[in-house]
């Protein structure tokens, strides 16, 4: 076997194992469609460069125009791959006008008949498929995985190289044989496209699997917004950035009045859709950098940087308003709701987020225990004493903590 075959042999070698072994990820992660297709890829590869390092053993119409327009489509499969990864869809008529080009192009007699002029197409299609990969993954540059950027790196390198491979098409087509340097990188890079193509990939797939999960578990489940340890954490982070830039911010914290006489008195269904309809008016109504969450139960917040009480008292009245204008159905009857809202804004003595829930929670109590349906902002001037109740986010009131609770559900 020449020094030329040993360098195919290689590459399909790397180019089935790299196919195969995406294809099993794929078994392992059938919600990834994007798996099958960059496996189906490489294997496709596979057969093509089989075909090209038996040039001069079987037909030309095998080794040169079929061998080639699998690997064009090759290429247009792994394109199609990184879109699908990217939630993109992929034309038929873009993933296999590689394969046509190369078709239509060796249809043309001269074309066919100078081996350079073959070369450089494939070349071509190979780099333009390549670059075309490249472009997708930086698109989707705004999703953190730590894999994209040595993917794109990869892929460059592979475009890059390419050129590499005209003397082994020379030497195919009777040329002096290409020098030891070219064939040792040819063979390097294939490996490194193969193996770490493989790698990279499979774990750009976990990657993104990870994040999905990390993002739901920061949802709730019901009404879609994020949870309490979402909006404790990414809360913490917004009260510190608007202290250090010496802006303002706001909290509003909503809880739906008698909540617990829906549920009673309509049933669990009527008041998962007043759930749900409530966080359809209240995030309507807010600025897309503002926060929002289900605390708890029926209890909402809302985190609004760059906002001063009067924005924030203005955004609270309006949700309050179209949530008493609210009528939805349960069963025969129609379900009416109101909510009562506490806001509280920082100052000296409410620097942080855990004083801003103390604040408005009072806030919420008053509202509550002047008739419902209001909104009350906190009282500036006076301290927030740290502590905890009702085992939620918030602190005491100064009350004993038995009779502050009976009160507050009273209220409520």
């Amino acid at each position: 076997m020449s020094l030329d075959l040993q360098t195919f042999a290689i590459a399909v070698f790397t180019l089935s194992i790299a196919g195969a072994l995406l294809l099993l990820s794929w078994l392992l992660h059938r919600s990834n469609r994007a798996l099958p297709q960059w496996g189906a890829a490489f294997l496709l590869g596979a057969v093509a460069m089989a075909l090209i390092g038996e040039r001069g053993r079987i037909p030309d119409a095998w080794s040169i125009l079929a061998a080639n327009t699998l690997l064009a489509a090759a290429y247009g499969m792994m394109w199609q791959g990184v879109r699908t990864f990217e939630g993109r869809r992929s034309p038929a008529i873009v993933i296999y006008a590689g394969a046509a080009v190369w078709a239509l192009a060796c249809a043309v007699p001269a074309f066919y008949a100078s081996w350079f002029a073959r070369a450089l197409l494939a070349m071509a299609i190979g780099a333009a498929y390549s670059l075309m990969a490249a472009i997708e993954l930086w698109r989707g540059r705004h999703e953190t995985l730590m894999s994209r950027w040595p993917l794109i790196v990869l892929l460059l390198i592979h475009t890059s190289t390419l050129p590499l491979r005209i003397p082994l098409v020379s030497a195919l087509n009777g040329g002096p044989p290409a020098p030891s340097w070219v064939v040792g990188s040819v063979i390097f890079e294939t490996m490194l496209f193969c193996i770490c193509g493989v790698y990279l990939l499979g774990s750009l797939s976990k990657e993104r699997l990870a994040l999905r999960h990390e993002q739901t578990s920061l949802l709730d489940p019901l009404t879609g917004v994020a949870n309490r340890r979402a909006f404790l954490s990414q809360g913490a982070r917004i009260i510190d950035k608007a202290e250090v830039s010496s802006q303002p911010a706001a909290l509003l914290l909503f809880d739906l009045d008698r909540f617990k006489n829906v549920n009673d008195q309509y049933g669990h269904a009527a008041g998962d859709e007043l759930l749900m309809a409530f966080c359809r008016v209240a995030t309507g109504k807010i600025r897309h950098t503002d926060l929002f969450a289900r605390l708890g139960g029926e209890e909402f917040g809302c985190l609004l940087p760059n906002a001063t009480q009067a924005i924030a008292m203005a955004i609270a009245e309006e949700i309050r308003a179209d949530v008493a204008a609210m009528r939805l159905d349960a069963g025969s009857a129609r379900l009416t709701a109101t909510v009562s809202v506490g806001m509280s804004a920082t100052d000296r003595l409410n620097p942080d987020l855990p004083s801003l829930l103390i604040a408005a929670d009072r806030a919420l109590y008053r509202a509550k225990q002047e008739g419902r349906n209001r909104v009350v902002a906190a009282a500036f001037s006076q301290p927030v004493l740290r502590g905890r109740r009702r085992g939620s986010l918030r602190g005491d009131n100064p009350e004993p903590a038995s009779a502050h609770r009976k009160d507050t559900q009273a209220a409520r």
